[in-house]
């Protein structure tokens, strides 16, 4: 359909909300309703391509304050099968070990509510590593895809639950030779089914085991550019590091321009926001392998040692601000992620000696395994893709019904389209640049 042809159609509901018989007291034209919310509902077969990547919608686009927030309607399956947490040639009840705990982790966020971002862009989960990370339609629809729809479909509704409650089931890369107690990891009380157990991983996970080695000046280099305050030379490094389940260890830095305390775990978020900008030869490290490591510190389990090189006779009658530092950070680690739940690279290797899903998800949390919860298992979910963008291009391959405000505006047809946050809201332009204009007049309600 022409632009021309859906400006006709928007002007035609414009002119019957006007010509409408009214009051004679009451006023005649009825002020602006601006435009807060678009959407993009695609007919069989269409797709949305936004940001390389492909939708079946409804497309939303909301008007904001810091600019348009982007969400995708899906359907239970439509958003699991865009999960893009585990490769899809893995084994069968691997795969659907993973199926069950993303709809769990799923269930689980629902239950607790819109908070944060959530809250303040209206949507139910986001579609990045902080939730879990979704990539839309394009991956059942690429090779192997039918491997994943199938883990999909044989677990349908099945959760995870602990006292009739979908757990919190978090999962992570890879643990190394044993996954992690919640309480070792996070601030939070021990949860029975996040406790440790052995993972098989050692010898298949390329990330199982790990060194980084880097200078004592490079590590105080990287917790200062982070804002910890410390700063010259390290003279030593102390770690407190409770016995298992009991708690955060935690790191006391001493150099010659302060001392502080952190705990060990959110080293690793030091290290990965700027650890490879400052030494991008150096970190992420390379493994005997040949393979870097996927980020400048991999994960929270490790140990740290900082080995100490004695001073030349002839540096004692120096200034000690002046002594050639030749002491080293040496860090011994395992696994890739938080370490807390399932391994998908221990999932990998059970799979892999014959256990099926359940036994996997019962390994990793506490001897609980799968049912059939339907009643838990929302069947539509508000995915939040992005937001605080001043405009979004959306190729679209096939027809779609465009809503403003909720109410039914015509069609639109293949071809690019860009979205764009307004003074007024939001604004609809054609690949051509001819703007649609959905705004400064009466809408109707």
């Amino acid at each position: 359909m022409t632009v021309a042809r859906i400006a006709g159609i928007l002007l035609g509901l414009v002119a019957l909300v006007v010509t409408m018989p009214v009051h004679a007291r009451e006023p005649a034209v009825q002020p602006p309703v601006e435009i807060v919310s678009i959407e993009l509902v695609g007919d069989s077969g269409t797709r949305f391509e936004v940001d390389g990547r492909r939708y079946v919608g409804p497309l939303r686009f909301l008007a904001m304050a810091d600019g348009l927030a982007l969400a995708e309607r899906a359907s239970i399956e439509q958003y699991l099968q865009g999960i893009a947490e585990m490769p899809f040639l893995w084994p069968e009840d691997a795969l659907q070990a993973q199926a069950v705990a993303a709809r769990t982790y799923l269930a689980r966020t629902l239950r607790g509510g819109r908070n944060g971002d959530a809250a303040k862009y209206a949507y139910d989960i986001c579609a990045t590593s902080r939730c879990q990370v979704y990539k839309g339609v394009q991956l059942v629809e690429d090779d192997h895809g039918d491997r994943w729809r199938d883990a999909v479909d044989a677990t349908k509704n099945e959760l995870v639950l602990s006292n009739g409650v979908p757990i919190e089931a978090v999962y992570s890369s890879s643990a190394g030779s044993r996954t992690r107690a919640n309480q070792d990891v996070w601030a939070s009380d021990p949860v029975p089914y996040l406790q440790p157990v052995d993972s098989p991983e050692i010898g298949v996970a390329p990330y199982a085991t790990w060194q980084i080695e880097l200078t004592a000046d490079q590590f105080v280099q990287i917790l200062r550019a982070d804002g910890v305050a410390v700063g010259g030379s390290l003279m030593a490094l102390d770690v407190d590091d409770p016995p298992e389940g009991l708690g955060r260890a935690s790191l006391t830095v001493v150099t010659t321009g302060g001392t502080e305390t952190l705990l060990a775990p959110s080293l690793r978020g030091v290290f990965n926001r700027r650890g490879d900008d400052l030494y991008p030869g150096a970190l992420p490290a390379k493994l005997p392998s040949g393979l870097r490591l996927p980020q400048p510190l991999p994960s929270a389990t490790y140990t740290i040692d900082h080995v100490v090189v004695p001073a030349r006779v002839a540096d004692r009658f120096l200034p000690e601000d002046d002594y050639p530092r030749g002491d080293r950070i040496v860090i011994d680690g395992e696994g890739w992620g938080h370490g807390v739940g399932m391994s998908q690279w221990g999932a990998r290797a059970m799979a892999e000696s014959g256990s099926d899903h359940s036994a996997i998800l019962a390994h990793y949390y506490g001897g609980l395994e799968p049912e059939v919860a339907s009643e838990l298992v929302p069947e539509v979910v508000l995915v939040g893709l992005s937001n605080g963008r001043t405009a979004i291009e959306v190729a679209i391959d096939g027809d779609a019904s465009l809503l403003v405000n909720g109410v039914p505006a015509g069609q639109i047809s293949s071809g690019t389209w860009y979205l764009r946050a307004t003074g007024d809201g939001v604004g609809v332009v054609a690949g051509d640049g001819d703007m649609l204009v959905l705004t400064d007049r009466p809408w109707p309600r």
